[in-house]
């Protein structure tokens, strides 16, 4: 069945006349592309020319390397000595602890494997300044409750767990990133074909071996494509290098970004986009090397067309010690957490003992809601999660169903346009936005909600754009071509029968957009001010000023709240099936 009109052509009405008809869907792809270009590529472009602007005497500019020349003198190569090494360290440990749990939970019978599965999707909710705050209160050098404890059993002075950091460092952020990794690698585990594990069994091989031999090497494309996935994540990671990294003098990339625009007198934008360029470049590379070492990944193929249920393997003994592995997840989620509940019930800040109890209150709770900046900054993140959030679900789902649907050349680049954010650390795209829009003055946003809505719309395109493609993907196209052939128009087919055939990918796309706008930093932090905070910027501030209790106050609103979001996603997810 075929589209009444395809595109542009002459038609020929009774009497002879000749009339000339668009397709409207050809036009409405090249207006998408147009805008999908509009939104994406002038950050880019802006960052490269402000990159390779130099100031000279006399507000004279010249173009040049100069601000290359200088990041790589300041930082030199121990700066992205310490970048690599904390992201190899931290998507390793992720990935070792998140596969490991994985198979832990859908291979065998150890307990707790529900408490994995939830406390996995709870992480995803909690904003990673909560934790890494919480972190610090528990494993800080001076009155970490840790720290305290093992002082008192093991009656030493000093420090035993040193966070501030390069090993601190990747221990924290390989914990935020473990449910990630955990809820990734769940799908390949669960998916395959378990006669390839029987077969080893069969030959007289232990469970380990199998493990090992077998499991681990049949995973390894999926493996692969995790630990990439976090070692990108890593690479961008803001939260932990600010509030770990900087106390024990360590610095990454972003960090040093951030120095540049907030050290000084005056801004160094130059300097924070030759930056900002240099780790674009090294998220892009890691991101080639792996689409070329999974060409051949159909070698690796374990699920076929026969009917089988996974076998759980009996670890007998084994299960007991497995179990407290199980428990990391949800342990590196309560421990932040219940540390940040203890401190928002005490006026002033101190380590858990039973005296506190008599002087817990919830007067800091009152104080969220009195204080014009955490009002303002509440409504901000809300304001900015839920336009972001529709805004890139509706795109999402036009750009989807093009791509989906249309036969022409041009829909691969409407896929091009939105996933090029994909290579945009958050920290890069703060600043590429912002020298986008200081210099785009007639465009009045800087310092507005409205920057802040752009960037994160530009920044969660790609994700909306493959939620919603994978939506588009399991509607049949007869639905649509009988609308067509009974007179229906693209806005009708699209609002009455694709919209709500894939209205869960949209609903996905919506929560996941929502729970990640409201609690970024790396973004937020440089297009931040007095007038459109949002929720994580007042968290650092109040951190900043050493209010502690009432940081922690709003934190645990701010989790509990988000966490209700996180179980919905969860229940979605589960429902519609979008982790396999």
């Amino acid at each position: 069945m075929s589209h009444p009109v395809q595109s542009a052509s002459i038609a020929s009405p009774p009497g002879g006349e000749r009339r000339f008809r668009v397709d409207a869907g050809a036009v409405g792809m090249w207006v998408l592309l147009a805008a999908g270009c509009a939104a994406v590529l002038p950050p880019f472009l802006y960052l490269i020319k402000t990159s390779l602007t130099v100031p000279l005497p006399g507000a004279r500019t010249a173009i040049g390397l100069d601000n290359y020349a200088r990041v790589v003198e300041i930082g030199g190569w121990d700066l992205w000595g310490v970048t690599l090494a904390f992201a190899a360290g931290a998507s390793l440990f992720a990935v070792l602890l998140g596969a490991s749990t994985a198979w832990l939970v859908v291979r065998t019978n150890v307990p707790f494997r529900q408490a994995a599965f939830v406390g996995a999707f709870l992480s995803l909710a909690a904003p990673p300044i909560v934790k890494g705050i919480g972190w610090i209160l528990l494993l800080g050098p001076n009155n970490g409750l840790i720290n305290n404890l093992l002082r008192e059993w093991l009656d030493i002075e000093g420090t035993p767990i040193e966070l501030f950091s390069l090993p601190g460092m990747i221990l924290i952020e390989g914990l935020l990133f473990t449910p990630i990794a955990f809820l990734l690698c769940l799908p390949s585990l669960s998916a395959m074909d378990p006669s390839f594990e029987e077969a080893a069994a069969m030959s007289g091989a232990r469970w380990w071996r199998t493990l090992a031999t077998v499991t681990f090497p049949l995973a390894r494309p999926s493996l692969l494509a995790v630990l990439l996935l976090s070692f990108i994540r890593a690479l961008e990671s803001f939260e932990v290098p600010l509030l770990i990294g900087v106390p024990g003098g360590v610095e990454t990339a972003t960090t040093a970004l951030y120095h540049t625009v907030h050290s000084g007198f005056m801004p160094r934008y130059g300097e924070a986009s030759a930056y900002a360029v240099l780790l674009v470049i090294a998220v892009a590379l890691p991101l080639a090397w792996y689409y070329r070492t999974t060409r051949e990944a159909a070698r690796f193929a374990t699920v076929t067309g026969k009917g089988y249920r996974p076998a759980r393997i009996d670890l007998g003994l084994w299960k007991y010690p497995c179990a407290l592995w199980v428990l990391v997840i949800p342990l590196a989620l309560a421990a932040p957490l219940l540390i940040m509940l203890w401190a928002s019930l005490l006026s002033l800040y101190s380590g858990p003992s039973p005296d506190d109890f008599a002087r817990m209150t919830l007067v800091n709770y009152r104080a969220v809601w009195m204080r014009e900046d955490t009002v303002a900054g509440i409504y901000n993140s809300l304001l900015v999660g839920t336009v972001s959030a529709c805004a890139v679900a509706a795109a999402g789902l036009l750009m989807g169903w093009v791509v989906v649907r249309r036969r022409e050349l041009a829909r691969w680049a409407i896929d091009v346009v939105a996933s090029l954010p994909l290579v945009f650390p958050g920290i890069v795209l703060g600043i590429a936005v912002m020298v986008e829009f200081l210099d785009l003055r007639f465009i009045p946003i800087y310092g507005s909600v409205w920057i802040l809505i752009f960037a994160f719309v530009v920044k969660f395109l790609p994700y909306g754009m493959r939620f919603c493609h994978a939506g588009v993907l399991s509607i049949n196209r007869d639905l649509e071509d009988s609308a067509y052939m009974s007179g229906a128009g693209h806005p009708t087919v699209l609002r009455r029968i694709v919209l709500p055939l894939a209205s869960p990918a949209v609903v996905a796309t919506w929560i996941y957009v929502f729970m990640n706008a409201i609690r970024d930093l790396s973004i937020a932090i440089l297009l931040s001010g007095p007038n459109n905070g949002i929720i994580s910027i007042v968290i650092l501030d109040l951190w900043n000023n050493g209010e502690v209790p009432q940081l922690a106050a709003l934190s645990v609103v701010v989790a509990a709240g988000a966490a209700v979001l996180g179980l919905v996603f969860m229940k979605a997810s589960a429902t519609h099936r979008l982790y396999g």
